[in-house]
């Protein structure tokens, strides 16, 4: 009888856990694949370096906008923008925006 008291309060706690979890959005930011600086607190701040072409994510609270321009660039196509997040997240490196390649897994060089 005891054991199944216990089973029953187990069983509501993991329920409220549960039930405690935000639900999914479609957004899996924060996400980074180029870790750049982290502090030595505990759960570590990192800023990321992933740029984008099409701007920060709508989280994103300081944007940087970079304007990139190729030495002798007389084809036309003018200056590039690039932008990324300097924001400083916890743990925004703990997890990828994209796939890590086979290869990482394998051990092999790329």
């Amino acid at each position: 009888m005891r054991s199944q008291v216990i089973l029953v309060v187990v069983t509501l706690a993991l329920l409220g856990v549960l039930a405690a979890l935000p639900l999914g959005e479609g957004s899996s930011w924060p996400c980074c694949d180029n870790c750049g600086i982290c502090n030595r607190m505990i759960p570590p701040k990192c800023r990321c370096n992933d740029i984008s072409p099409h701007g920060c994510h709508p989280k994103c609270n300081k944007c940087v906008t970079n304007t990139l321009t190729a030495a002798g660039d007389d084809d036309g196509t003018g200056p590039v923008r690039a932008y990324y997040c300097a924001d400083m997240i916890t743990n925004f490196c703990k997890r990828r925006c994209s796939p890590a390649p086979a290869a990482a897994f394998l051990g092999e060089v790329f």
